[in-house]
């Protein structure tokens, strides 16, 4: 009777490890955190700068192989999805169902499961069009607003706006004006890292 104590008590040992195992892989914060590390893994041994402004124009750079452009978008959005559930906690259980059922397409796409013609072909998207290009504009002027509100945080919303304007119009990039801006950050909330 002892020794089968003893061995359920070795076998709860192994089960709790095993389960800890578990709860580490259902992290989806850390799972993405793991793939966009592998992605600049890739984009760093190529030579290439993994800072987040360098990473941007990567996206859509046709001088540059797909595999590099590909990990760039995997930096790119897995920046937005940990920036989501930095908001929203329970945005986890979503992502990481999508992640799974994600794994799962991948699987049928190699096995041809899923027709060819529902593939998505990386290299026809509408670069012009494309709700990417909004998204990292909208990415570009948060981070700006962001990085001065840390540089100024006695400043309002209002002056960090027109300062972002100032700074991202002088870069000759367009459609960077106050009124955008505005628009594009509309209900932000700074919140002050005092740390």
């Amino acid at each position: 009777m002892a020794k089968n104590n003893k061995d359920t008590t070795f076998k709860l040992e192994i089960s709790q490890k095993e389960l800890q195992e578990f709860i580490e892989t259902l992290d989806p914060k850390r799972n993405i955190q793991d793939l966009a590390a592998s992605a600049a893994e890739i984009i760093a041994s190529a030579g290439f700068s993994t800072h987040w402004d360098d990473i941007l124009p990567m996206l859509d750079d046709e001088l540059i192989s797909e595999d590099l452009r590909l990990a760039a978008h995997i930096i790119f959005r897995a920046k937005l999805v940990l920036e989501e559930m930095e908001k929203d906690s329970s945005l986890r259980n979503i992502v990481y169902n999508t992640m799974l059922m994600m794994d799962a397409l991948g699987v049928a796409n190699i096995k041809g499961y899923i027709p060819s013609a529902s593939e998505v072909n990386f290299n026809k998207m509408e670069a012009k069009t494309s709700s990417m290009n909004i998204a990292i504009k909208k990415e570009r002027i948060i981070d700006t607003i962001r990085q001065l509100a840390k540089e100024n945080p006695e400043k309002g919303i209002t002056w960090l706006r027109k300062r972002a304007s100032t700074l991202l119009s002088s870069e000759t990039q367009k459609g960077y004006s106050y009124r955008q801006i505005l628009r594009d950050t509309k209900g932000m909330r700074i919140k002050n890292d005092k740390s």
